[in-house]
Parts: C-alpha cells; structure tokens; sequence
C-alpha cells in the first residue's frame, strides 16, 4: 500500500501524531530516493540497521536524536517551522 493510500485510512491519529508519522514517512521516501539499503543508512547514522527497520515500521515514536542521526545519513536536516494553527490560536486568544 502506497503511503498516500495509508494516510487516507488514518482517522483516529492527532495532528501531531500525524506530523511525527510524516516525519518517518520523509525519511523512508529519501532513502528509497536514494537507493539506499537500511544498511547502508545505518552505517552512516552510526546506528543498527534493526534501528532503521523499527524507525520505518512506523509504529513507534523514534527518539529527536535518531531522527537527526537518520535525516544526516539522508543529506537531510531536521528544522523547526513556525505552524499556522498556533499563529491562529495565539491570536484569537489575545482577542478574547
């Protein structure tokens, strides 16, 4: 099943569940992009290729730094945005 596929079926998930699950799923795109094995990512990371394989099951929340160590092995890296919604939030709070 193709990601897009799977994140139409997802419905019980939180906002930021669904950012976290975004983040993995990024990750597993370029490394497939790459042509990279998780092998191989592993050894750049620095971490075992069973820690990869876990990361891209998806099912459970990895920690910041093996994100990081992953997101460098991809030439990647991870960066804070500012979010609409809390600008959103933010403003109708002061207005009340």
């Amino acid at each position: 099943m193709k990601w897009a596929d799977y994140k139409k079926q997802i419905t019980a998930l939180t906002p930021r569940e669904m950012s976290e699950i975004e983040i993995v799923a990024q990750l597993i795109s370029r490394r497939i992009q790459l042509g990279l094995t998780q092998q191989e990512v592993a050894d750049r990371a620095g971490l075992k290729q069973a820690a990869i394989a876990r990361l891209e099951k998806e099912h459970a929340i990895p920690r910041l730094d093996t994100l990081e160590k992953v997101a460098a092995a991809l030439g990647l890296r991870i960066a804070l945005i500012e979010d609409s919604l809390y600008e959103t939030e933010s403003s109708s709070v002061g207005n009340s």
